[in-house]
């Protein structure tokens, strides 16, 4: 399951792009099934080519596309219910 790797990535990494060969390290994903996946999802506006080092692409999420608006927003919402959670569970075991 490549696609949610790769996101989970670049969500939790939001503020810098990187190339394939970062993404395929990070990941877990091979270099291969990324060079196909990729231009994929840049096709689909949910990752954006941001610059060029050297040879290599770079990549990020794309912020402006309704769906990873939608992917951040879940993101943010199940964050923020685990932390309350969790301040709940050590509220009550000081109890």
């Amino acid at each position: 399951r490549p696609i949610p790797k790769i996101i989970d990535f670049l969500l939790v990494h939001r503020n810098w792009d990187y190339p394939l060969s970062t993404i395929a390290e990070a990941t877990g994903v091979s270099y291969r099934t990324l060079q196909k996946i990729v231009p994929i999802l840049v096709k689909k506006g949910i990752l954006k080519e941001t610059r060029e080092v050297g040879k290599a692409k770079l990549y990020a999420l794309n912020f402006e596309s309704p769906s990873v608006k939608k992917l951040d927003d879940f993101a943010l919402a199940s964050d923020i219910e685990f932390a309350e959670k969790g301040r709940k569970h050590l509220v009550l075991a000081r109890a």
